[in-house]
């Protein structure tokens, strides 16, 4: 059965297994998306997927086409989206190899293409108050919970990337009350809410923000051991999440 639900992958899920049953090349008026739109299994449910980065995993933040990955997926029936995404984590209480489902989300980058309002389409002041679909929220939260999982929220401070943080710059975003740090979240949020598309994010923190932590290894070597620790969870979280969606659809 297909789900109304679509994922966009991030990188760091590149160890997340999927069961790709087909791939649909897609242009939109927005240009090309970061991949095909992958058909993918689980169990006897069929969602799409678009992975952000392409499939290879070589497409930097601020070069993802986030309109047309929307757009994509949107053509394709999907109506509610989670984001799947690595984070450094600021808070003590959200330790690296565990997930999040952040409430808030601060932007800072820059120059991304982040409307779908470019002067061919009507002009769009969406509500951005609560960027996140808490009702989707709550489904990810009750699968975490029959996952036996702990799941925070927490405020996603987005950042421009590729380059990771300064200590100092992490020392900001906590003083403007961020809990975590990505790249990805924004404009892929704001897109979203504008084709009314419901949209969350399940962010697997895989470090410690710069500055942040006692660990003595360096950024590269947390990888290294929490990626595989949080793709773990979020596998056994979406074996949950997906069959109740389908079930719902």
């Amino acid at each position: 059965m297909m789900s109304a639900l679509g994922f966009i992958v991030g990188s760091a899920c590149s160890n997340l297994i999927l069961d790709i049953k087909s791939r649909s090349p897609t242009k939109t008026p927005f240009g090309t998306p970061s991949s095909p739109v992958l058909e993918v299994a689980f169990d006897d449910c069929r969602i799409l997927c678009i992975f952000r980065h392409g499939e290879s995993s070589k497409i930097p933040p601020h070069m993802v086409n986030y309109r047309a990955n929307l757009w994509a997926l949107r053509e394709h029936g999907v109506r509610q989206c989670l984001g799947l995404s690595a984070v450094g984590t600021l808070d003590p209480g959200f330790p690296p190899g565990e997930l999040a489902i952040p409430e808030q989300i601060i932007d800072y980058t820059w120059g991304r293409e982040h409307t779908f309002c470019d002067g061919n389409a009507e002009l769009q002041h969406v509500d951005f108050t609560n960027p996140f679909d808490e009702n989707l929220r709550a489904q990810v939260a009750e699968a975490a919970q029959m996952s036996n999982f702990s799941i925070r929220g927490g405020v996603y401070g987005v950042t421009q990337g590729p380059r990771l943080e300064t200590a100092s710059e992490i020392n900001r975003l906590e003083q403007d009350g961020c809990t975590m740090v990505g790249m990805t979240g924004m404009p892929e949020a704001g897109l979203a809410r504008e084709i009314g598309m419901r949209y969350a994010i399940c962010a697997m923190a895989v470090n410690h923000a710069a500055g942040r932590g006692n660990e003595h290894s360096d950024i590269h070597a947390q990888f290294k051991r929490y990626v595989p620790q949080a793709v773990g969870r979020l596998s056994r979280v979406l074996g949950h999440l997906v069959p109740d969606l389908c079930e719902g659809s």
